[in-house]
């Protein structure tokens, strides 16, 4: 049995996989955005299967006090952790730029800076399991050529307080996972920790949730019989590979789709500046920028 810590547990590709681990007969912490939501999930969970165990947890994941405090209670009282598995996103149709309340752009914040906290948090959790693993939610659009607006991240505006677009956002967040998974397997060591970062594909039915009016009835009833789409049962068939598979012991730093190893982007692959990323989102988190520099928690420098 693993115990498997599950952020975006209250609905869509987060709920769908903690139900499939906890039916698989692992112990599940299912994270959500609110107390309430968590608790409906694993009500959810356990109506399908009452020996299911799962423990509801919740966090606003774009605040930080609220991941640091979701962090403290879980190295506290779950102990280890088998697998983190990163899932929460955020994916903004609107052209307005939202803010968080901590003062950062929406998308970056929840889709990059709140993993990279979070794992950075729970480290030593993770350092006391046998073989640990952290699954980054990543996205094949970061990829050159893909729809809609380029990747463009400029790391003189990388909060887009200027030229800011929904799609752009997007891609630039999933770039930066991209860099912080590869920066952070490159610093694990001989640490018996892998990190890998996963396109689950595109699919429509969940991101609906983040869409209204046309859109959402697009997202709903149209996009899902496109080719070019995934069901939710195929994208969380893969986050759980991701999770459990025995293929994968010991392999870190690459980048999955399909339950297969695929080729990231030239920029992604970047050591320098998946190093500057690094740099920038540890000054964000208000995290040491060395960690991890031991086996236990990394050196903070503030207060979020």
């Amino acid at each position: 049995m693993q115990t498997i810590l599950v952020t975006g547990g209250g609905r869509g590709l987060g709920l769908v996989t903690a139900g499939k681990l906890a039916r698989a007969g692992h112990r599940v912490v299912l994270v959500a955005r609110t107390r309430q939501s968590a608790e409906d999930a694993a009500a959810q969970i356990r109506a399908a299967d009452p020996s299911a165990r799962v423990e509801p947890r919740s966090a606003d994941l774009s605040r930080h006090s609220e991941i640091r405090e979701l962090a403290a209670a879980i190295v506290a009282e779950v102990g280890v952790i088998d697998v983190l598995l990163n899932i929460a996103g955020v994916l903004q149709t609107s052209p307005t730029r939202r803010v968080t309340a901590d003062g950062f752009e929406e998308t970056l914040a929840v889709n990059a800076l709140a993993p990279f906290l979070l794992t950075a948090l729970v480290f030593p959790a993770l350092v006391r399991s046998d073989s640990a693993r952290i699954v980054n939610v990543s996205s094949r659009l970061h990829l050159p050529g893909s729809r809609g607006r380029p990747v463009d991240f400029d790391f003189d505006d990388p909060q887009l307080q200027h030229g800011y677009n929904p799609d752009r956002a997007y891609k630039n967040s999933k770039l930066a996972v991209m860099w912080l998974s590869y920066e952070l397997q490159r610093r694990l060591g001989p640490r018996t920790i892998t990190v890998n970062a996963v396109c689950p594909g595109f699919v429509p039915v969940t991101a609906a949730a983040s869409t209204s009016g046309w859109l959402r009835w697009m997202m709903t009833h149209v996009l899902p019989h496109m080719p070019f789409a995934t069901s939710i049962d195929t994208a969380t068939d893969s986050l759980t590979f991701m999770a459990l598979d025995p293929s994968l012991d010991g392999i870190g730093g690459k980048f999955y789709a399909d339950r297969h190893q695929i080729e990231s982007s030239a920029e992604a692959s970047d050591p320098e500046e998946a190093r500057r990323f690094w740099a920038l989102a540890s000054s964000l988190t208000r995290l040491d920028p060395d960690w991890p520099t031991a086996s236990q928690a990394p050196p903070q420098t503030g207060r979020g």
